[in-house]
């Protein structure tokens, strides 16, 4: 029970083998991509775009940010369109339209009943037929569907020429300029073959199948998009493998006892002490924390404006949109969450790299320093180079400098190469405090604890390193393929990771939990965590044109990867029972409230609406609606920031003097900590689940497309819902300026430094 051996092995394995199948996953993915020709002609062979203008169209779509505005593939931000749904349907009625001239020289909507019925047929059996030419590299369009593409183009020119109704966006965004990745002409025009070609590729079937590149998304019967029968099939699978992965799970975690053990002397919790002595890195990271918190509440009223945008095109009359469009606002307030709760965690390791071996390392302070300022640059740099290449001023070099136009890779390659430098410095910082007290023989768990959590904190550089593969040019699938190892396996797999360990890591440090059974117990959650978390990130895969395996592979196991989300209830259970067993002496209740935060958000917003969401049969239907954003608030918010929260204010209690945390400023954190989650219970479950419903709805009954249409958002429920949504707001602002004073006031009650402190003792019976 005490040997670590067989548990290190099995993590190992389970390493092995999901990354195995990730990767193999990923090369029957760039293997089975949909082409891009060369050209696309029409049948007397006339080019009519070429793959350096639909390349082009790519650019626009990066460089202007409308990742951050609509969807493409179901990929995005959802206040806009879906542009590949979009495109798709007007594409279809342009067809209509030259089939409605051609056989009866009517405008369509005048024909019969039963001639549209007619029409529809041929035009459905029309699109599904592919004719791309794999020995020529050409696509073959026939005359009806290159009238449908000339359709579409004057659709988006009407759309982004002269628009002053586009909700949101400054008329006439997009300049015609001809910037890197594009190519001379008109950009409108570019933009919309890049948006064809997504319509083209979602109802045309692959080589040998009767499915689409897309496995028939979106919904459409117009195009004969309908959920393919293995979508349905492994939605049930995944149903009945988690419900055997359920029991198999408690059975093995009951039986070898993978929970932590509460030390002897737990009750003894008036024990512990914060009054020790701080290095000079230690206090520097105070800064850090402050940092944060600024951004924390920039972030937060980002959203209100957003929340603002889909009640009325500017703020309260004044024309906000010109100088801060939607997606500019989007992109700052996808960015800044990375980046503070991010910085929190690189402020805390810092903090705790004295901690461990009781001396300040030789120029620790001056590489913390350069940290925070590096990060200050990174931070400012990057918001103000994507504010620039959304309004296009940032031209040339828009993709180093500019929006690089991936949602959550939105820095230019510039900033995210500083990025990635800043988090290299951090690990280096951390090696010079962890490496000699991983050395050190004679406590071998200590040595195993910190090494776990010395691995966490590489991994958080290690696989954002995935961003480096992305080029502006990249195929939309290629592309995303790697965009998701940011969203899913860094931001809901290695951060999820790192925060188990460092949960066990504070127990541990606070004495309040016994060093082997918690690194029993941080194994056998890694194991669940990586073992689902890896290769569940693969129902990401669905619908943007990857190989169909992965509706096998990604329900499945992201049905398994609710199962150690759920467990997480149980030690937010435990994280209550210290809270509610302490004496008034306890110094951690308010790092605790959030702890417990933290494991029912895990269950809630990262669990049970994520498994909402993730089965095919649904994901079909949901994909891209107000649903996934309940999830994304929930899990983000919910479960990294609340986690956030809670180590800043462990640091902060001991870099503070003891005399600062007085009962007053102890219930201020309390009504902090519960305000937030009220907050965040009332924008997800009072506006984001009932507008996602009606979303949801409104897709099984009209199509996917009109789902997306902005008039659904000017519907008087939806519009009653949006203003509801209003007052949690406020409510969780509110609780985010309570802990920004806090953190503010306790800037000025920070100890003086020291050169030496005590490590802290490992050895709990």
């Amino acid at each position: 029970m005490t040997s670590y051996k067989k548990l290190n092995k099995i993590l190992l394995w389970v390493l092995v083998i999901a990354f195995s199948i990730l990767i193999a996953g990923g090369l029957l993915i760039f293997k089975n991509e949909a082409p891009r020709p060369s050209k696309i002609v029409n049948e007397a062979g006339t080019t009519v775009v070429t793959k350096g203008e639909l390349v082009s169209g790519q650019a626009v779509f990066e460089k202007y940010g409308l990742t951050d505005y609509g969807t493409y593939l179901g990929n995005g931000t959802y206040f806009g369109p879906d542009y590949t749904a979009e495109a798709l349907h007007i594409y279809l009625k342009g067809m209509d339209e030259y089939y409605a001239k051609k056989n009866f020289d009517k405008d369509f909507k005048s024909l019969t009943t039963e001639q549209k019925s007619g029409i529809k047929g041929v035009v459905k059996d029309e699109i599904r037929k592919n004719r791309y030419n794999s020995k020529t590299n050409q696509l073959v369009l026939t005359d009806a569907q290159v009238s449908g593409l000339n359709y579409l183009t004057k659709y988006y020119r009407r759309v982004f020429k002269n628009n002053p109704d586009e909700a949101g966006l400054p008329e006439n965004m997009i300049k015609n300029m001809t910037n890197d990745f594009m190519e001379n002409g008109d950009k409108v025009d570019q933009l919309t073959y890049f948006f064809f070609w997504g319509a083209w590729l979602s109802s045309t079937n692959r080589p040998g199948q009767q499915y689409s590149y897309t496995n028939n998304w979106p919904y459409d019967l117009d195009a004969g998009n309908v959920m393919t029968s293995d979508a349905m099939v492994w939605t049930a699978m995944s149903v009945a493998l988690l419900v055997a992965g359920v029991g198999l799970v408690i059975y093995v975690y009951k039986k070898y006892h993978f929970d932590m053990q509460y030390a002897e002397d737990f009750k003894d919790i008036k024990g512990i002490k914060t009054d020790e002595p701080i290095t000079s890195s230690q206090r520097k990271a105070a800064k850090y924390f402050l940092i944060v918190m600024l951004m924390f509440f920039v972030q937060v009223l980002l959203g209100e404006l957003l929340a603002h945008y889909y009640v009325e095109n500017s703020f309260f009359g004044i024309p906000l949109q010109n100088i801060w469009p939607f997606n500019l606002a989007k992109t700052w307030h996808l960015q800044l969450v990375i980046f503070w709760i991010a910085t929190a965690w690189l402020a805390t390791g810092i903090y705790i790299t004295p901690r461990i071996i009781g001396r300040e390392p030789k120029r620790q302070g001056l590489l913390v320093d350069i940290l925070f300022y590096a990060l200050l640059v990174v931070v400012g740099g990057s918001m103000l180079g994507e504010w620039g290449s959304t309004l296009g001023i940032i031209n040339d070099k828009w993709w180093l400098f500019g929006h690089y136009g991936w949602e959550y890779a939105e820095m230019g390659k510039f900033w995210q190469v500083l990025f990635i430098i800043g988090m290299v410095l951090w690990v280096i910082i951390l090696l010079r405090g962890f490496l000699p007290a991983i050395k050190i023989k004679k406590n071998l768990d200590r040595s195993r604890l910190l090494q776990l959590l010395l691995c966490g904190s590489i991994a958080i550089p290690a696989f954002y390193l995935a961003s480096l593969f992305i080029l502006p040019n990249s195929h939309v699938t290629f592309a995303d393929y790697w965009r998701w190892w940011i969203v899913h396996l860094w931001v809901e797999g290695i951060f999820e990771s790192f925060a188990v360990i460092l949960i066990g890591y504070l127990m541990v440090d606070m004495k309040l939990t016994t060093i082997k059974s918690t690194i029993r117990a941080l194994y056998f959650q890694l194991i669940l965590l990586l073992g689902t978390g890896v290769v569940g990130m693969g129902h990401h895969y669905f619908w943007e044109g990857d190989h169909s395996i992965w509706l096998a592979l990604g329900s499945c196991f992201s049905a398994l990867e609710v199962i150690p989300l759920c467990l997480l209830v149980w030690e937010a259970y435990t994280h209550y029972r210290v809270y509610k067993d302490s004496s008034m002496e306890f110094p951690y209740k308010g790092t605790f409230m959030f702890l417990v935060s933290t494991g029912l958000w895990n269950a809630i917003g990262a669990g049970a609406l994520g498994f909402l969401i993730n089965a095919p049969a649904i994901n079909y239907f949901e994909h891209g609606t107000q649903w996934t954003s309940a999830h994304a608030h929930g899990s983000m918010a919910g479960v990294y920031g609340f986690f956030s929260v809670a180590i800043m204010l462990f640091a902060m209690r001991h870099l503070t003097k003891p005399e600062f945390w007085t009962k007053k400023v102890d219930k201020w954190i309390k009504w902090a900590c519960i305000v937030m989650n009220i907050g965040l219970a009332g924008m997800t479950f009072i506006t984001l689940m009932p507008m996602g419903f009606l979303q949801l709805k409104d897709a099984l009954e009209h199509g996917y497309w009109h789902a997306r249409l902005a008039s659904f958002y000017q519907d008087p429920v939806i519009m009653g819902l949006t203003i509801a949504r209003s007052i949690p707001d406020i409510i969780f602002t509110a609780g985010v300026v309570i802990l920004l004073v806090v953190f503010f006031r306790g800037m000025f009650h920070l100890k003086p430094a020291s050169k030496e402190i005590n490590p802290v003792d490992y050895d709990i019976k």
